[in-house]
C-alpha cells in the first residue's frame, strides 16, 4: 500500500477511542480501511478532471503572420472499411471488449477483401473476354495493315533494285 495510506491510517487508529473492545477495534479499522480508499479515490478523480484540459495545439504560422494548415493524409481502405464498420460490431456485440470488437473487424476485412478479389476475378474475366474480342478484331485489322505495308516495303526494295542496276550501267558506260 501507498505511504498515503499508512499515514491516513495511522491518523485514524490515533483518533480511535480507548475504551474499544477488540471486535469493536476490528470493526473501526475495517470502516477505518474503507473510508480511507474512498476518499484517496475520489481525490484521484478531482486530480484528473482538473488535470484534462484540453491541450492547446501550437499553430504554425508562415513569415507573413497567416495560420498554415497542415492537410492530412487521406485515409486508406483499411482505415475506412474500420471507421464504417466500428459502430455496426459494437452495436451486434455490446458486450465486446475494445480488442474483442478489433479482432471482429478484421476478420470482416479478410472476408471482405477475398470477396473483392473475387468479384475483380470475374470482372477481369469479363473484360478479358470483351478484350479478346477486340484483340481478335484488331489483330486481324494489324493483318491487312501488315500486308498493304509489306506491299509497300517490297516496292520500295525494288525500286531500290532498279536504281542501283541503272547506276552500275552508267558506271559501265551502258546507256538506256
Amino acid at each position: 500500500m501507498s505511504t498515503e495510506y499508512a499515514v491516513r491510517f495511522q491518523e485514524m487508529i490515533a483518533k480511535m477511542p480507548e475504551t474499544l473492545t477488540m471486535k469493536e477495534v476490528e470493526e473501526y479499522c475495517k470502516n477505518a480501511k474503507k473510508e480511507i480508499k474512498a476518499t484517496i479515490n475520489e481525490e484521484k478523480k478531482v486530480k484528473k478532471t482538473a488535470v484534462q484540459k484540453k491541450r492547446v495545439k501550437k499553430v504554425e504560422v508562415d513569415d507573413d503572420g497567416n495560420e498554415i494548415e497542415k492537410v492530412k493524409k487521406p485515409l486508406n481502405a483499411y482505415q475506412q472499411f474500420i471507421r464504417d464498420n466500428r459502430q455496426k460490431v459494437k452495436e451486434e456485440n455490446p458486450d465486446a471488449k475494445g480488442d474483442e470488437i478489433f479482432t471482429m473487424i478484421a476478420a470482416l476485412w479478410q472476408k471482405h477483401k477475398e470477396d473483392k478479389k473475387d468479384s475483380d476475378v470475374d470482372d477481369d474475366k469479363k473484360d478479358s473476354d470483351e478484350d479478346d474480342d477486340k484483340k481478335d478484331s484488331d489483330v486481324e485489322d494489324d493483318k491487312k495493315k501488315d500486308s498493304d505495308n509489306d506491299s509497300d516495303i517490297k516496292r520500295v526494295d525494288d525500286d531500290k533494285k532498279v536504281k542501283k542496276a541503272r547506276a552500275k550501267k552508267d558506271k559501265k558506260g551502258y546507256s538506256d
